[in-house]
């Protein structure tokens, strides 16, 4: 879903984009958050920025900057997922723009950081595992 407006929150409702002299323009910001959209979390198959994992972006001049957290602070693919991010900023951009990205290893992220839809779908997950596990148990008991 393209980002239309300039809202200053994405997915859970936090504020990413800096409000002071880095304000990024409307269009500028469009252009970030849709690129971000386009990178997924390798593991969870949910894009970045729904997932909550963007939690500040900032512009001085053509430089942009992006801080990103990770569902685990010792994700093993926090590396990778931050250089998908700027080279999909990069590429929206183009060569004019400077991008980096980087993790902040000490912010905690949480489910409630992500967009409800993600929320819903991750919530289902543990019930299908509970009776996916119900059923194995019953089949190894039946099994005896």
């Amino acid at each position: 879903m393209p980002y239309s407006g300039n809202s200053d929150t994405v997915a859970g409702g936090r504020y990413i984009f800096a409000s002071d002299s880095r304000q990024i323009s409307p269009e500028l910001e469009a252009d970030v958050v849709d690129a971000l959209r386009q990178v997924d979390d390798p593991e969870l198959g949910v894009n970045i920025v729904d997932l909550g994992l963007v939690t500040a972006c900032e512009a001085v001049g053509n430089e942009v900057s992006i801080i990103l957290i990770m569902t685990t602070p010792t994700c093993p693919l926090g590396s990778l997922i931050a250089e998908t991010a700027a080279a999909a900023v990069g590429q929206r951009l183009g060569p004019d723009y400077t991008i980096h990205a980087r993790i902040d290893r000490k912010a905690v992220w949480s489910p409630g950081l992500a967009a409800p839809w993600v929320r819903a779908r991750f919530e289902r997950k543990p019930i299908r595992l509970v009776s996916m596990v119900r059923v194995w148990f019953s089949r190894l008991a039946g099994a005896r």
